[in-house]
């Protein structure tokens, strides 16, 4: 039987590759010298990469302070890989941007900036912690954390345009919290909802009812919030809340760093 890459061009074949997924095309390098070479190629990258994701490098806090970014310089393999293990801060420095490894769908990250937390700026209730002021808590990718004092009424909102999310994608929104060393009253059910604000439909659950917190890979907890579909077809607005409000109980400890959204991994 004739080798394929004997028939085929290398573009060909990059052609091909580039119809699959990011997966395959890494398993497909190891089929040869001639498929290594064509699933490395820009062709193939290119193709995996988000359809804007140009204009969201443009929106990063390094290429607002110089003219270049150093991500245009890479490969755009390199390039895709960089942005699944190293999350671009864009926008007021408040969001953060990366890509799901096996698909190239995005993600994004709402720093405790960028979200809504009900007496949140005042000093008595809670404080912000930027990245030097504490050697304890876990790496922040943003510039402070909010750091919880002292409340009996903890609320937690926040808002994204589903016009910058990739379309036809179920998405989970998750919680990204750590508690301090000094703690207290964190141990109530909260209820957490994920729904669009236009013909809300919630997705509710008790904190006892399922949504354990789990502890990530950079050493911060998370808990899911819910999850919702983006049809991709009109701009809607996702609200995503968590809180307790009924117990009342005085809750201090909670260090919150973000609200993060990705990609639903299939079952």
């Amino acid at each position: 039987m004739e080798d394929i890459t004997s028939v085929l061009p290398e573009e060909c074949i990059a052609k091909i590759i580039s119809k699959t997924s990011p997966s395959d095309a890494c398993r497909l390098s190891l089929v040869s010298t001639a498929f290594s070479s064509a699933a490395a190629s820009n062709l193939v990258w290119e193709g995996f990469l988000p359809p804007d994701y140009q204009h969201i490098i443009s929106e990063s806090v390094s290429s607002a302070s110089s003219q270049t970014s150093p991500l245009n310089m890479l490969s755009k393999k390199d390039l895709y890989f960089s942005l699944c293990h190293n999350p671009i801060l864009i926008g007021n420095g408040n969001r953060s941007f990366a890509i799901h490894k096996w698909s190239g769908k995005k993600c994004y990250m709402l720093g405790a900036r960028q979200i809504d937390i009900a007496w949140g700026d005042t000093s008595q209730y809670w404080k912000w912690t930027s990245l030097g002021d504490s050697p304890i808590l876990p790496k922040s990718r943003f510039p402070a954390v909010a750091h919880l004092v002292r409340v009996c009424w903890l609320e937690i909102t926040g808002r994204v345009q589903t016009k910058i999310l990739s379309p036809y994608t179920t998405y989970g929104a998750y919680l990204i919290y750590t508690i301090a060393n000094s703690f207290q009253g964190l141990g109530v059910p909260v209820k957490v909802s994920v729904g669009y604000i236009d013909g809300y439909t919630a997705d509710d659950h008790e904190g006892q009812e399922g949504r354990f917190p789990s502890k990530r890979e950079d050493m911060w907890m998370e808990i899911e919030m819910g999850e919702f579909f983006n049809h991709g077809q009109d701009s809607r607005v996702v609200d995503m809340r968590l809180g307790e409000f009924e117990f009342l109980n005085w809750k201090s400890g909670l260090v919150i760093h973000g609200i993060e959204l990705r990609p639903k991994e299939k079952r």
